[in-house]
């Protein structure tokens, strides 16, 4: 898709007012910083995302402001489908507890999560009909294989696995489709990450090289047949794989972590500073759609911080605790 920069002056500089009324770490400093979770919210319940809504409702908020900032980014940036980049996971997520529900009794209304490209009543229908019209068709065929693996072998994370190696194809093909560097890197970081992670999951699981090359997604600075070979020398062969990468420095040593305690929590704490320093270069890029894609990741990253911070509250973890996960956040 051809666009020139200059189409999104308006754009950008829209985007530009809304950062700066972003809530700052240095507020939700303050927030964990309260006596209470009741205080927390206060602190916070000022600034626009909490508009007219009591604390109990604040996922609500999130939902609803996370949905408007969609809105809005799609009428300024025209036919773009720009937020669907950001949109798709949430497909992904919803596909997810679709398909693990049907193994399991209860009512699982309240996991699904509203901002995605399908409605999840319609993606229902789909499913269940095996016919896709508004569902992708790779998530939709994703689906039914994640549905028919988790009949045989009871085992949920290969349903993540399958899921989130359609959702990255999808981010592939929609960044090929606008072709700005900015969202071909942060699409590649994701495929990268995703394909690491997924390995180190897939090596405490102690799954063979077969099994393995299954859920690996093209599109990233590796080929199959390279995670492949990785993989098949363990934990020091994806650790030598990642030194092609720019966020190299960041994970060789959450990758020994993970060697050392079959543990991948270190890596995932540092897949926002992979991020961040993805997102560092692009604010330097007054107008085009790199302030646009600059925003809908901070504004992502500010609900996840929010999130922290008043679930953390409610629920008593102490104050350096709450101050240390939201560093990572941060990547401080």
């Amino acid at each position: 898709m051809h666009y020139k920069d200059t189409d999104y002056l308006h754009a950008a500089a829209r985007v530009t007012y809304l950062e700066n009324q972003l809530i700052k770490k240095d507020d939700l400093l303050k927030a964990i910083d309260a006596e209470s979770a009741k205080e927390a919210y206060r602190l916070l319940s000022g600034r626009q995302i909490f508009r007219e809504h009591a604390m109990e409702d604040y996922e609500k908020a999130f939902e609803e402001n996370l949905m408007e900032t969609y809105q809005l980014v799609e009428e300024i940036t025209g036919d773009l489908g720009l937020t669907h980049i950001f949109r798709y996971p949430i497909d992904g997520h919803n596909m997810k507890v679709m398909i693990k529900s049907k193994l399991a009794s209860g009512d699982f209304s309240g996991l699904y999560k509203t901002g995605g490209t399908v409605a999840v009543s319609q993606m229902k229908r789909e499913l269940d009909d095996s016919s896709f019209e508004e569902v992708p068709e790779v998530l939709g065929y994703a689906g039914l294989e994640a549905a028919e693996q988790l009949a045989k072998t009871r085992d949920s994370q290969i349903v993540d696995l399958t899921i989130d190696k359609a959702i990255i194809a999808m981010m592939g093909e929609k960044a090929r489709s606008i072709d700005c560097q900015a969202l071909t890197d942060y699409v590649l970081a994701r495929v990268d990450l995703m394909n690491i992670k997924s390995a180190l999951r897939l090596l405490r699981m102690k799954k063979d090289t077969y099994a393995a090359a299954r859920v690996f997604a093209d599109g990233g600075s590796f080929t199959v047949k390279e995670l492949e070979e990785a993989y098949a020398m363990g934990y020091d062969g994806i650790k030598e794989l990642t030194t092609r990468i720019p966020q190299s420095h960041r994970l060789a040593e959450a990758i020994a972590q993970a060697k050392q305690n079959q543990s991948i929590g270190a890596f995932e704490q540092q897949e926002d500073g992979c991020f961040q320093d993805l997102f560092e270069k692009t604010k330097v890029i007054p107008f085009g759609i790199e302030p646009v894609i600059t925003y809908l990741y901070l504004k992502e990253q500010e609900i996840r911080a929010c999130r922290l911070v008043l679930t953390s509250k409610l629920f008593g973890i102490p104050k350096d605790q709450i101050a240390e996960r939201l560093r990572y956040i941060y990547a401080d």
